[in-house]
């Protein structure tokens, strides 16, 4: 069996500043493989959560996927706030 990395993360920790997190995707990677991982990770998350909670799945995902929406605008104004 074959196996390569579609997706790796390191966190980088040092004292006195917030921890950094380094997302490294390979060359060679297709959009639909890398879309694949994502999408299978947040599946996982979004199941854990139900269960950990004791809610449906799709209470779990109204949620899961409210707070990605947010984060995502969060990320995006402090990009946009590091650009100027």
């Amino acid at each position: 069996m074959k196996t390569r990395n579609i997706l790796t993360a390191n966190e980088i920790i040092k004292r006195g500043i917030d921890p950094q997190i380094n997302i490294n995707v390979p060359k060679g990677v297709e959009t639909n493989e890398l879309e694949f991982v994502i999408i299978r990770l947040l599946y996982f998350m979004t199941s854990n959560y139900a269960e950990v909670n004791k809610i449906s799945f799709e209470e779990a995902l109204e949620q899961y996927g409210k707070a990605i929406i947010t984060q995502i605008g969060i990320m995006k104004e402090l990009s946009d706030d590091q650009a100027k």
